[in-house]
């Protein structure tokens, strides 16, 4: 199924590209070109260059992908600005900032986090606003967004994040307070698992870091757990246990979550290929 509907769509693609294609060779050097301008945030240009690239090798998926990938983003971003209706707002703007987080495109995340949240001022955008603000290394916005939070939206999560942000302003004390008093709930998802490791590794309690790891790494279905490693591997906070090998032991924990192979789904049921599934359905 999902190489039926990849099929579609880059036939989708092509009939909307001119259809004479420019001498070979071209098509790298548009592609790179796209590539350095989409890191400068210029997306009409970039999207031109992905353009020209996807008609000089029609056969290059990756030239396509990239090309439709970046033609909805821009049309998704027209849509920011002209939609009315806050819910469709919030799901337009939550789908770009995983683009731009996606693409290391900060500046264009914050830019757009920090409207996310005077727009809906909860829990959930102070969140990612606060773990973009850090990952440009700005602790103090990231604590400011976090702690300007009302009560009753001062979930585990944020709490967890707030102590990472003190901690990495060098507020130690005021870390390992928060470490202290840090209540996860009975069946707490990956994000809380992962941001509670972040706040014991930052705290001094490797063990527990790692077994938190462990626990998020296992829950987290497989279609996305190679985004969390990834940014585990790179986040500062989990310096402490990458020096001492006690990362890697984490990093090499699997997915206990059960997810179909061909689309990503926990089921089978809904699929209309599934009677020709040569692996047959999962329940």
């Amino acid at each position: 199924m999902t190489r039926l509907l990849t099929m579609v769509l880059l036939a989708a693609v092509l009939s909307g590209l001119p259809a004479p294609p420019v001498e070979a060779g071209v098509g790298d050097d548009a592609f790179a070109k796209g590539r350095e301008l989409l890191s400068q945030g210029d997306f009409p240009k970039a999207l031109d260059s992905f353009a020209a690239a996807a008609r000089a090798d029609r056969n290059n998926r990756q030239y396509l992908r990239e090309y439709a990938l970046l033609r909805r983003v821009v049309e998704l971003r027209r849509q920011l600005e002209a939609e009315n209706d806050p819910q469709r707002w919030a799901y337009i703007a939550r789908s770009l900032h995983a683009y731009y987080v996606g693409e290391g495109l900060y500046d264009e995340a914050l830019a757009l986090n920090r409207r996310m949240h005077a727009r809906l001022k909860d829990a959930s955008s102070a969140i990612l606003l606060a773990e973009t603000a850090l990952a440009v290394n700005d602790p103090a916005e990231a604590a400011d967004v976090l702690g300007g939070l009302a009560p009753d939206q001062s979930t585990p999560t944020v709490q967890a994040l707030l102590g990472v942000a003190l901690a990495r302003m060098g507020l130690g004390d005021e870390a390992r307070q928060l470490a202290a008093e840090l209540s996860l709930p009975d069946n707490p998802g990956p994000r809380t698992l992962y941001t509670a490791a972040r706040l014991r590794a930052m705290t001094s309690d490797p063990e527990a870091a790692v077994g938190l790891l462990i626990r998020c790494f296992e829950s987290t279905p497989p279609s996305i757990l190679a985004g969390y490693k990834t940014h585990a591997q790179r986040c500062p906070d989990f310096a402490s246990l990458a020096s001492t090998g006690a990362l890697a032991e984490a990093l090499a924990t699997a997915s206990r979550v059960p997810e179909s192979e061909c689309s990503g789904g926990t089921s089978c049921a809904g699929c209309p290929m599934r009677a020709k599934c040569a692996s047959g359905p999962r329940q």
